[in-house]
């Protein structure tokens, strides 16, 4: 009775922290949409340094809307999963197919315990029923089962300023706001140099490029007169084309009646 009331707890906890990861998904998403306005509202008016910092928090809130909606992933997983839970004895191993949602849901819950508290008590009921050193190396990652994502999403603590300086050129250009990128920074990018190059050395028109030369003079074959080139005369080749097969013989002919007697045979 006591381990399907944890069942039963578990389960509520986990689809409270679903809904919650999707409401606050929406919520955040619709902040950072606004958001955008108000950074190209600062190019507009020539405050640059103040949208770079703008632009660093709504990275930040991007890397968090991606990093829910991965573990709102791994917990449908955990809840369609949790007879496996329900199976394993307390203080007992870990089934390989819960493993992998679980040490993303551990290791992920101290960082959006602001946005979604549910996960800080999942966390507790399984440090009961797991053990507090499982859950613990799951938090520390010492398992290597996180995903890779996951963990640029949520353990970067410096942006790149390419990365901001992406994030303001694509605002502006949404925006139809002008924008000069500071150059010593995006020339960390290989594509962004390449099209500068581009830019500042177009490829040269054919149309512009200057005449071949004329070829040496020379009597031409065909024995016409006048300035000019000969007319190079290259040989003719007659295509053959494959032919049928001679057969000695005319294949035989069938009549209907002889069709009938071969089908009743």
């Amino acid at each position: 009775m006591t381990s399907n009331k944890w069942i039963t707890d578990l389960k509520t906890l986990l689809q409270v922290a679903k809904a919650r990861l999707d409401v606050r998904e929406k919520k955040k998403t619709e902040q950072v949409a606004k958001e955008r306005y108000t950074v190209a509202d600062y190019i507009r008016n020539n405050k640059t340094p103040r949208a770079r910092i703008a632009v660093e928090h709504l990275v930040r809130e991007d890397y968090k809307i991606e990093a829910m909606d991965r573990i709102e992933a791994y917990v449908d997983t955990l809840l369609m999963r949790l007879q496996l839970v329900k199976d394993r004895p307390k203080n007992g191993t870990v089934d390989p197919a819960v493993e992998q949602p679980l040490a993303n849901i551990l290791w992920a819950a101290p960082f959006l315990a602001q946005d979604i508290p549910e996960l800080g008590q999942v966390t507790l009921m399984f440090k009961k029923h797991f053990g507090s050193e499982y859950v613990t190396m799951c938090e520390q990652n010492k398992l290597g089962m996180v995903d890779v994502d996951l963990l640029r999403c949520l353990s970067c603590d410096l942006i790149p300023k390419l990365l901001i300086e992406k994030y303001l050129v694509e605002i502006c250009r949404s925006q139809n706001v002008p924008f000069e990128p500071d150059q010593t920074i995006m020339a960390q990018d290989e594509f962004w140099t390449i099209g500068q190059r581009y830019v500042q050395h177009p490829p040269v028109n054919d149309e512009k490029r200057p005449p071949p030369p004329p070829s040496s003079g020379g009597a031409s074959s065909t024995g016409g007169s006048g300035g000019g080139g000969a007319v190079a005369q290259y040989p003719s080749y007659q295509a053959t084309q494959p032919s049928a097969p001679q057969f000695e013989k005319p294949p035989p002919t069938y009549s209907a009646v002889s069709f009938y007697c071969f089908l009743e045979d």
